[in-house]
């Protein structure tokens, strides 16, 4: 720190930190790291002249100078952040009420999944404790690359996780909080990760009631020519929309995807909600529903002439799974749709072992360990059983 004074009047301010610690309470603190500050103030007039740091791996920073008047109002003339989103407004400090505006051409967000540029135009109202943010927020261009390695799965809302069920931090801020943001979008989104390369266009509401969780109202347009690989094939996306009503867990769809083979040319529409999709299939030159998926899974209709549709959704499902889990960064070894709504998952131990989980009516863990090519040996352990097989395999 550097502090010059001079004639009792005016204060010069250098501030620099590798990192500082801010501590809400107790439990909860902030790094802010990287910490760069050059001030001035005379009487009530502070003069930010620079600032940087970086609070959660994104870097705030400006190099246009702010006033701010410290009084019972204070008076905010221009503070930047990033040198593009401008913050003005005053708050009166005796009956505790302030508005403020952010506003910005051009706002370039870059952090973890993101890498987007924006314009916003927002309105923020201070009353004792109640915060509310009106406005909007173009999305002028950008991509999308989500960390799916992160290995964060959407969760059932009908399964309870007890070691989860901690108390949370209350959050004054967070309970007293209305929203009404617009988001829309001026150049499509890029989407991009693993198998899917997409281009999306949101029009979406985010709105909050004071004491309520947060709304997602509105679609997101998949736009017609992103495509999806699977089972190395090659899916191209229709003109498709995901609509929200509320939960962003729990969207509509309204998809479609198209494949072409060598004599044929697949369509997949896809109705209802990621948790419970209804798939329908239909094809040019027309098959059935087992043809189009043997010569999705085989490359020849001629699976569907064997097995069951019931057989083929399962391998289908199957393989998709596989093919989602692999795309996250988890290694699936052993992945089948049993009967009902069974799933059996497995994992190598080693070259020769392997442990599978079944979740079926009666969960069940199996141990198949492998002999030889021909001779393998299974032990099934559930609630109600126990199990010792022994398996021999031939060719004829």
């Amino acid at each position: 720190v550097s502090l010059e004074l001079n004639k009792l009047k005016t204060v010069a301010l250098t501030l620099t930190a590798p990192k500082l610690i801010y501590k809400v309470d107790k439990k909860t603190k902030h790094n802010i790291k990287d910490v760069k500050l050059i001030a001035s103030m005379d009487d009530k007039k502070l003069v930010l002249k620079s600032y940087s740091a970086t609070f959660n791996n994104q870097k705030y920073f400006s190099n246009k100078q702010a006033v701010i008047t410290l009084d019972d109002t204070i008076k905010v003339s221009n503070l930047w952040v990033n040198d593009e989103l401008l913050i003005t407004g005053e708050y009166q400090t005796k009956s505790k009420k302030g508005a403020f505006t952010a506003d910005a051409k051009n706002f370039h967000l870059k952090h973890e999944v993101v890498d987007i540029e924006t314009k916003i135009n927002l309105k923020i109202n201070l009353d004792h404790n109640d915060t509310s943010v009106v406005g909007k927020v173009i999305l002028l261009k950008g991509k999308v690359t989500p960390n799916l390695a992160a290995k964060s799965f959407a969760s059932d809302s009908d399964i309870i996780i007890l070691q989860h069920m901690k108390k949370e931090n209350k959050s004054v801020f967070m309970d007293n909080l209305t929203l009404a943001i617009q988001v829309e979008t001026k150049k499509a989104l890029r989407l991009k990760q693993g198998a899917m390369n997409l281009r999306l266009k949101p029009n979406l509401t985010l709105n909050m009631e004071k004491g309520t969780a947060l709304l997602f109202l509105g679609s997101v347009e998949v736009l017609k020519g992103g495509t999806y690989t699977f089972e190395k094939k090659r899916f191209v996306l229709g003109k498709s929309l995901i609509y929200f009503t509320g939960d962003v867990n729990k969207p509509a769809l309204d998809m479609k995807a198209n494949y072409k083979s060598l004599n044929h040319f697949i369509t997949i529409a896809i109705k209802g909600t990621p948790i419970a999709p209804d798939l329908k299939f239909s094809s040019s030159p027309s098959l059935n529903r087992e043809q189009i998926l043997s010569l999705i899974l085989f490359d020849s209709e001629a699976g569907g002439d064997t097995k069951s549709g019931n057989d083929m959704m399962k391998m289908m499902g199957g393989a998709m799974a596989k093919a989602a889990l692999t795309d996250i960064g988890v290694e699936v070894d052993h992945l089948a749709f049993g009967e009902g709504n069974s799933i059996e998952v497995g994992k190598k131990l080693s070259s020769k072992a392997t442990v599978i989980y079944i979740n079926g009516e009666i969960p069940k863990v199996k141990l198949k360990y492998q002999h030889n090519k021909r001779t393998e040996s299974v032990i099934g352990v559930s609630e109600e059983s126990q199990s010792y097989d022994i398996i021999f395999k031939k060719d004829f």
